[in-house]
């Protein structure tokens, strides 16, 4: 009984250092290269438990086969009309050829070294070709920053296929500027929408100019047509007055005249009013009279 299980433990452990020493897991998201010697025979892509030599007739890469995101340090550029703009940008790679990888850029920091070493390369020269108004503008329909992407992206993807390396996207982060181009910057911020301000300050001034013209001239209508119908008005009144002035005078002119002196000297005289008059004078005769008229 003890042979038995001296046997079936025995089993085991042969079981278990073959498992180790003779086979390689590979998990979901990985891929594998072989190595015979140091050279590469078998490229496993699939996940599962594969069978090999024990070290040192094989030995087993892994690489990691999903999506990485690389974010160089943000690095400094100049732009046509000599800004500088200060650039944090981010590459997304798969590992496609492990293979090809190892033999150009060995591992997973030297491939990262590269990408940043070619995707500096590639922005200094964009940017070396399109002004700061082309990435920074109040204006939305003169910014290329999407077509600047997607520049850089189909540069680093050609240039990565020969290091087994699919550059699937490289976008531009963020955009940061120096010191020394943050008040030019803001300057022309400025002057753009004192620009704008002055468009709308004109076209309104000229829509008031043309309200206040309509305004006037209806003004100066209706004024002309209330100054006519009043002229009409008062030449009535004073035809209608002279004839009645004038069918009172008929009736009575004696009176009339009377009347009339009356009236004249009420005008002409007040309780402050000195005169000398000659005794034949008619304003005698006409309050000495008694109020007769001849």
């Amino acid at each position: 009984m003890r042979r038995k299980y001296a046997y079936l433990i025995l089993f085991i452990v042969l079981l278990l250092l073959f498992y180790g020493f003779c086979t390689t897991t590979i998990k979901q998201g990985e891929m594998s290269v072989i190595l015979r010697f140091g050279k590469p025979v078998k490229v496993i892509t699939e996940p599962g438990i594969y069978f090999r030599f024990p070290y040192p007739f094989n030995r087993v890469v892994r690489f990691d086969a999903r999506l990485t995101l690389l974010q160089p340090p943000p690095s400094e550029f100049l732009t046509a009309d000599k800004k500088n703009l200060i650039l944090d940008n981010c590459i997304v790679y798969r590992i496609t050829d492990p293979v090809m990888f190892m033999k150009t850029v060995r591992d997973k920091k030297g491939a990262e070294v590269r990408l940043a070493d070619l995707l500096s390369s590639h922005t200094g020269l964009l940017l070396g070709i399109k002004e700061l108004s082309d990435i920074v503008n109040v204006d939305t329909t003169k910014i290329k920053f999407r077509a600047m992407n997607d520049e850089l992206t189909e540069l680093l993807h050609k240039d990565s296929e020969s290091l087994g390396i699919d550059v699937e996207k490289v976008f531009v982060k963020r955009i940061m500027l120096p010191r020394q181009n943050v008040v030019a910057v803001y300057d022309r911020m400025r002057a753009e929408r004192d620009r704008i301000a002055k468009k709308y300050l004109a076209e309104g001034e000229e829509k008031a100019l043309a309200i206040r013209g309509n305004a006037d001239k209806q003004s100066r209508t209706l004024i002309a047509e209330a100054q006519k119908k009043a002229d009409v008005i008062k030449g009535n009144a004073e035809a209608e007055a002279m004839k009645i002035y004038g069918r009172a005078y008929g009736k009575n002119p004696d009176f009339f005249r009377f009347l009339k002196g009356l009236q004249a000297y009420e005008m002409m005289f007040n309780d402050k009013t000195v005169i000398v008059l000659d005794e034949n004078s008619p304003i005698l005769k006409t309050l000495f009279s008694g109020g007769r008229v001849e």
